[in-house]
């Protein structure tokens, strides 16, 4: 019995070492939020409970709010319907710093911070985002269109990987384009 508690704390620890030790997530710090205002689509995405329900196209729409930025959110449901979702999105730092805060609770619950997740843009050009959470848990590849360029997206993967994101877990909105991806790790 000892050997196997033995064991259980060498797993444990292996494991929390192998968390602890997962690449930085860098988010961008030249950002421009006017010019990524506009929709976007999501070409693929780490699934999480929250949009289990959503196939393409799912999009989401960013306009300024004052200082922070307003989100909408749409997909289409397995039903035909389309779920919207409205939130605000939170600069952590600075209007440049592509570190926000977003959250989807009503507007009268906001002021608690509760249910603020983290949405950090690790890369854009404006017409390709990849978009992720510094604990490596949300990854979003997002586009202008719904045609997605396939050496675009194995550009974003390429930045995802080296940054410590399992792109294995990426469900493609659009099938045809996952089909023809490659990336590799530095």
């Amino acid at each position: 019995m000892k050997k196997y508690v033995l064991a259980f704390f060498i797993l444990a620890g292996l494991s929390s070492y192998a968390l602890d030790n997962k690449q930085e997530v860098k988010a961008i710090d030249n950002f421009n939020a006017q010019k990524y205002l506009g929709d976007w689509y999501e070409i693929a995405r780490i699934p999480f409970y929250f949009e289990s329900q959503c196939k393409a196209p799912t999009k989401a729409n960013y306009q300024l709010d004052g200082d922070d930025i307003a989100v909408t959110n749409s997909c289409m449901t397995d039903s035909g319907e389309i779920d919207v979702a409205h939130g605000i999105a939170y600069f952590m730092k600075s209007t440049t710093i592509a570190k926000l805060k977003v959250t989807f609770v009503p507007s009268w619950l906001r002021f608690t911070h509760i249910g603020r997740g983290d949405y950090w843009v690790l890369y854009t050009d404006y017409q390709y985002s990849l978009v992720g959470s510094p604990n490596h848990s949300y990854l979003w590849i997002l586009s202008r269109s719904e045609s997605a360029e396939s050496t675009q997206i194995s550009k974003l993967l390429n930045i995802a990987t080296n940054q410590g994101f399992d792109v294995t877990k990426l469900h493609f909105n659009y099938p045809q384009e996952s089909n023809s991806l490659t990336y590799e790790s530095k």
